[in-house]
């Protein structure tokens, strides 16, 4: 078994990454204490956790010394038209599961559901055995997958565009 790609948290969503990115940026000049974003967003740190790993993952913000930090990527990101974000975000998410093997099985056919979590358990990706995997998986495809213009939903199956 090969190096394990990173894995998009499961309970990340496009919508609040952007909006953390934002906050970092445009509230704390680029760069500031995890607790003190969460305080600001009023929210709690275990749930910007999931988003902060995302962006994180993606080259948008990066941990530096104790402090976040958005990064150039994150940035350029943020500063694009919706078009150049679906761009960028389709070729960074391409390397990140479960959409990188959703590509992979994708390819030649759509595929269901489970065909896409038995290729990912089989890679030894344990996580996608958990309760309610479906649901998460369901959630994360569909909004970041579609948002790239990466993925369609026809049905019960999904297509790689």
């Amino acid at each position: 078994m090969g190096q394990r790609s990173p894995i998009m948290p499961l309970d990340s969503r496009l919508t609040d990454v952007i909006g953390l990115i934002d906050t970092i940026l445009n509230d704390f000049g680029g760069r500031a204490d995890i607790y003190a974003v969460a305080q600001h967003m009023d929210a709690d740190l275990d749930d910007i956790i999931p988003n902060l790993n995302a962006a994180i993952y993606l080259g948008f913000i990066k941990v530096d010394n104790g402090d976040v930090a958005v990064t150039e990527l994150g940035v350029k990101f943020l500063n694009s038209k919706i078009p150049e974000r679906r761009r960028m975000l389709r070729d960074l998410i391409s390397s990140i599961e479960p959409f990188k093997t959703a590509i992979e099985i994708g390819r030649s056919e759509p595929f269901p559901l489970d065909k896409l979590i038995t290729a990912l358990v089989n890679k030894g990706y344990s996580e996608f055995k958990a309760p309610g995997i479906r649901d998460l998986l369901t959630v994360l495809l569909s909004e970041w997958g579609a948002y790239a213009g990466l993925i369609k939903k026809r049905g019960d199956e999904y297509i790689i565009v």
